[in-house]
């Protein structure tokens, strides 16, 4: 778990300097072992996780990608998690119209286990890749994908339904960008949405559990066990990343 004052902890100037207002960014040094430490010490007192702390975190690793380290940023999704947050309004968010999400950390399953177990790991990665998904919530379509800019793109995209904090979604075709080329092969024949589907086959799709959702962050968990972050991208981000050109 973070510490109490997660400023004083996991982000402490390695040195002190006379003027320490003046400390560049890049002075600023965290060690796995500090942030570890505070990790332990929070969850050795059992005091209440404050939410506003944890997002905080959250926050600081999209607006300064790196500045915080992994295990730190797993650890807040994992006590967003335990929070059991009510989602109110979750679903009207993330299919906003002209509201699009760009992937900024992830964290597999092993990692996962490892943390909530308080053993040694990596606690994921900052996603190297221009990734982003949509939800439209007039056709309840579903599409994620990675984008090159406006070399080339590969997207995924079917039928999702939600209830409470879990969304579920079916794959049912690919679509290739390269260059002006436009490339849709479907996977899956008379698709159907969610809502359509048997029970027993429903209950196999893939899905996403939300943990915390607002109008500039999501995280949640997947089906496969690993936890992933998510902003809501802008235009600028968008239009660099080639996502306006394919995101209607």
């Amino acid at each position: 778990m973070l510490a109490p004052s997660i400023s004083a902890t996991c982000f402490r100037p390695a040195t002190q300097q006379s003027h320490p207002a003046r400390i560049p960014p890049s002075a600023v040094v965290v060690t796995r072992r500090q942030c570890r430490a505070a990790i332990q010490a929070k969850a050795a007192t059992g005091a209440p996780v404050d939410t506003d702390k944890v997002v905080a975190v959250i926050k600081q690793c999209i607006d300064k990608p790196n500045s915080v380290p992994a295990p730190v940023v797993l650890d807040a999704m994992l006590q967003l998690e335990s929070q059991k947050l009510p989602v109110d309004g979750w679903q009207d968010i993330l299919q906003a119209p002209g509201t699009h999400w760009k992937l900024v950390f992830t964290a597999d399953d092993k990692q996962v286990q490892a943390a909530k177990k308080q053993k040694p790991n990596k606690g994921g990665i900052y996603f190297p890749l221009a990734a982003c998904q949509k939800f439209d919530g007039t056709r309840l379509d579903f599409e994620n994908g990675v984008f090159l800019g406006p070399l080339a793109f590969l997207t995924f995209n079917g039928p999702y339904a939600m209830k409470g904090r879990q969304l579920q979604f079916d794959v049912v075709s690919m679509n290739i960008g390269i260059g002006p080329w436009r490339f849709s092969i479907p996977i899956k024949k008379n698709a159907k949405a969610v809502a359509d589907m048997d029970p027993q086959d429903a209950k196999k799709l893939p899905f996403f559990l939300y943990a915390y959702v607002n109008k500039d962050i999501v995280v949640a968990r997947g089906r496969s066990g690993g936890l992933a972050i998510w902003q809501r991208a802008s235009k600028d981000w968008e239009a660099q990343a080639g996502v306006m050109a394919v995101y209607k």
